[in-house]
């Protein structure tokens, strides 16, 4: 069927959506139900230790110690309800990410370009695409130039297909495909699951749940730790046995000792606390898109930088055009044109009318949408008030490895070729110059004059455009062209990106602009934010360079000047093999490759393509520098948090099982109850733990060295353990001793369980203190600070909570009968915060003992 010119001019009217809407619904797939919540909760009953303690209440039940029994079953219960809810808040946080890039298309509606949610889309929309998108629907071609598509997910076709308009598979873009080069108008003839995508829905969404590779580590150190505890436990149990201790305490004391000692909620307190990470980073701009982007952030050494609209505005002015030699300021600043200017001779007409035709950007008083360069060209038009339209028939597009642009134009009853693009593109294709409305021939010396205004201008920081044309003599080339002038554009730097640069130096960072710009504005622009530069290498500079010679070269190199996608990977590749964390921007569909190899590829949520989206760690809702700067901070945030609950976790889990142990083979009662040390777990493990996921970023993180990517943790923190646990044994050591000699003057026989002691409740109240005290250890990398101890809100409330639920245990009659806890005196809560209180000191030491063995 034949559409009307009108039809594709106007595309549908507003109620025409509404009812197309109505018929055929939004244009998405549906989402596969998921009883996620039921899962979740099931799970927390199906871990080995879980399992453990299940079995442990029924034999207590068995053997009629009921009170024992039901609690096992409460803390199972407490234990699972933490559980769920951790992990459902980690689930929906993950889920979250999907909502929140909201991808749009540009239609043709009521007569005006459009952009709108991809969900709206509604059969025969006529939709305008350009390169690097993602396809929205299934769609019939109108209009195309030099139009190719990777289809590579619905044929399994690697290599791209050209489009044409016509009949067949070659006339139709399909859903979920992605325009490699050229663009096109097309018009929506199917949605949702009625396009080719749809059909096959059920096989291409199934994904595997990605795994951060430090929860991989830890669920791997967990398991190890795990196998050595068990071990250790079935010794103990041994020991306990051969001594005559009743096997069924000994048996629930082995299972707690187990329970509490394996880190199994570690890798789930990390998703949690990257999800929670994720939403933080979100509210900044940034939008994370795979989760172990939040730690290869922290650890990045280099960033490699786009200009325009990264380092700059990205909202391009025309501020001056020259053509024959005669140079013309324009006034005004961004994309208003109330200002208007006289531009009248018959040079300056044809320079407009090319800014005007060869252009793809939509702008009018309501509405500017396109690229900032081709917009601030056509507001330029609008303040001369000389808009001259001409049919466009073909198009070479521009590529940033050609860096120029050619179209074919309708002039009345002939036809025009029209071109823009970097200076040395455009003006090695001129053989003559349009002057004082004459075509003459282009000499040296006008070559020679055209080339000092360029750098003239791009040492002000001006991005400068050539503009040329000639009459089409049945062939559409781009060779023995006319020139016509140049047009400087002003983008200026961004106003944050001096201070964040500053940081990120700082901070250890290197920063390396790379470009498609010429060396000169680059330059001008590195200075005006303050870039150090000591070298600048260009892309022609690369292709003649070695590899060992790059990568010599990128130790002092800062900007990378009329650069193409492939020099960009190549420059991310060889800093990578230097042993340096990388991370990339890109906009462009070339830049995607650079992205997907970099440690973390960043696209630019305004300016960038569907194609980088995809393959991006994360989007920059607002394309800026600062917001990268800001993100690292952030990851450098959340890691230090990971890490400070993984080293409080590790170093708590191992105090009781030492004590224990030390005891028991010196022949003395059990210091600990199977209860008390299962409500250990969860009174210091879950709260206090999670809520270190909380802190603030310290003062001077952004003053410390990157840390390295994929650090060994246990082997970071093993010392710090290890001191840890001396201080904790020693202090449980000491107060059972304290409390043995009281409960011998009362005549309370220790080696009776089943009766309350001083010195069981010394040592249970001693271990809740001690965790508390030192989880402000952990929180830091130095010693405590009073100022430091207030910071994070979460762990205060936390510390208090834990607590209060500790002198529940010790002064509640119930409890008290279910814990067998004694209420403590003043002097005995003095003695215990004396002890758990030298948690505090154990920074300090280990700071004195590195430096004993360092001598």
């Amino acid at each position: 069927m034949s559409l009307s010119p009108a039809y594709i001019e106007n595309g549908l009217s507003s109620k025409e959506v509404t009812q197309r809407l109505h018929t055929f619904g939004y244009n998405e797939l549906p989402e596969k139900v998921e009883y996620t919540g039921l899962k979740i909760l099931l799970s927390q009953f199906s871990s080995f230790l879980i399992i453990i303690l299940i079995v442990a209440g029924t034999i207590s039940l068995a053997f009629h110690e009921t009170i024992d029994g039901l609690a096992i079953f409460a803390i199972v219960l407490m234990n699972a309800v933490i559980g769920f809810i951790q992990e459902y808040k980690a689930e929906n946080a993950v889920k979250a990410l999907k909502k929140m890039v909201v991808r749009t298309a540009i239609v043709i509606r009521d007569g005006k370009k459009k952009e709108i949610p991809i969900r709206e889309l509604v059969p025969d929309d006529i939709v305008v695409l350009t390169e690097g998108e993602k396809n929205p629907a299934d769609m019939e071609i109108l209009e195309c130039f030099s139009l190719k598509i990777d289809e590579s997910m619905l044929t399994g076709e690697s290599v791209p297909v050209g489009k044409c308009p016509g009949p067949g598979r070659a006339g139709k873009i399909y859903k979920g495909t992605i325009i490699t080069s050229g663009r096109a108008t097309a018009k929506v003839i199917k949605t949702g699951v009625h396009t080719e995508f749809g059909k096959i829905v059920e096989l291409v969404s199934k994904q595997e749940k990605t795994r951060s590779p430090l929860t991989i580590q830890l669920d791997v150190l967990g398991k190890k730790i795990g196998i050595i505890i068990l071990v250790l436990v079935a010794i103990l149990f041994g020991l306990g046995f051969a001594r005559d201790i009743p096997l069924i305490n000994m048996f629930m004391t082995s299972v707690a000792l187990g329970v509490s000692a394996i880190p199994e909620g570690m890798p789930i307190i990390v998703t949690l606390t990257l999800a929670i990470g994720v939403q933080a980073l979100a509210k900044k701009k940034a939008i994370v898109r795979k989760m172990n982007a939040i730690e290869t952030l922290g650890a990045t050494t280099i960033i490699c930088s786009d200009k325009t609209g990264t380092l700059t505005l990205n909202e391009m002015t025309v501020k001056v055009i020259n053509t024959g030699f005669n140079e013309v300021k324009i006034p005004g600043q961004g994309y208003t044109f109330e200002e208007k200017i006289k531009l009248t001779s018959p040079d300056q007409k044809k320079l407009l009318e090319i800014c005007e035709n060869n252009n793809n950007s939509f702008v009018d008083k309501k509405s500017i949408l396109g690229d900032p360069t081709e917009i601030a060209l056509k507001v330029l038009n609008r303040k001369a008030s000389y808009i001259k339209f001409h049919k466009e028939l073909d198009e070479i597009v521009f590529t940033s490895e050609r860096k120029m642009m050619t179209s074919l134009h309708q002039v009345g009853k002939k036809k025009e070729i029209y071109s823009k693009g970097a200076f040395e593109e455009i003006i090695k294709r001129c053989s003559k110059i349009y002057k004082n409305g004459e075509i003459q021939k282009l000499s040296k010396a006008d070559i020679k004059k055209y080339q000092e205004l360029t750098d003239s201008y791009s040492a002000n920081a001006l991005r400068v455009l050539a503009f040329a044309f000639k009459p089409y003599n049945n062939k559409f080339d781009e060779n023995n062209l006319i020139f016509v002038g140049l047009v400087g554009m002003l983008d200026p730097p961004r106003k944050t990106v001096k201070a964040s640069l500053e940081t990120a130096l700082k901070a250890g960072i290197k920063v390396k602009m790379i470009t498609g710009d010429n060396a000169i504005t680059a330059k001008a622009i590195a200075e005006q934010i303050g870039l150090p530069i000591h070298n600048i290498l260009e892309g022609k500079d690369i292709e003649k360079m070695t590899d060992t010679q790059l990568k010599k070269a990128l130790r002092e190199t800062e900007i990378f000047a009329r650069t193409s996608p492939q020099h960009k990977y190549r420059i991310v590749d060889l800093l990578k093999k230097r042993g340096e964390v990388v991370a990339v921007t890109g906009d462009g569909v070339n830049d995607a490759p650079a992205l997907k190899h970099a440690d973390v590829g960043i696209a630019m949520g305004i300016k960038g393509t569907e194609a980088t989206k995809e393959v991006a760690d994360m989007v920059l809702k607002d394309d800026n520098f600062s917001t990268i700067v800001t993100t690292i901070e952030e990851g450098r945030r959340i890691y230090h948090n990971i890490l400070a609950f993984i080293k409080y976790m590790l170093s708590a889990n191992f105090d009781t099982i030492m004590a224990v142990g030390l005891l028991t083979i010196m022949g003395f009662p059990l210091p600990i109850l199977p209860l008390q040390i299962l409500w250990i777990n969860i009174a210091t493990d879950a709260l206090p733990a999670l809520a270190l996921g909380q802190s603030p970023a310290s003062p001077g993180i952004m003053e410390e060295k990157p840390h390295p990517k994929q650090e060994r943790i246990f082997k970071k923190f093993f010392s710090f353990i290890i001191v840890a646990v001396v201080f904790q044994t020693f202090a449980n050591l000491a107060v059972y001793f304290y409390g043995s000699s009281i409960d011998a003057l009362a005549g309370i026989d220790l080696s009776a369980l089943h009766e309350p002691s001083h010195a069981r409740t010394f040592v249970f109240t001693q271990i809740v203190m001690f965790e508390l005290f030192f989880v402000f250890v952990c929180k830091e990398e130095r010693s405590v600070s009073i100022k430091s101890l207030f910071s994070n809100k979460s762990l205060i409330g936390a510390v208090i909570l834990s607590f209060t639920f500790q002198l529940i245990m010790i002064y509640a009659p119930f409890m008290q009968n279910v814990f067998k806890t004694v209420p403590l005196s003043l002097t005995h809560w003095i003695v215990i915060i004396g002890l758990a209180s030298t948690s505090l000191l154990v920074p300090r030491t280990l700071r004195i003992l590195r430096k004993i063995f360092r001598r």
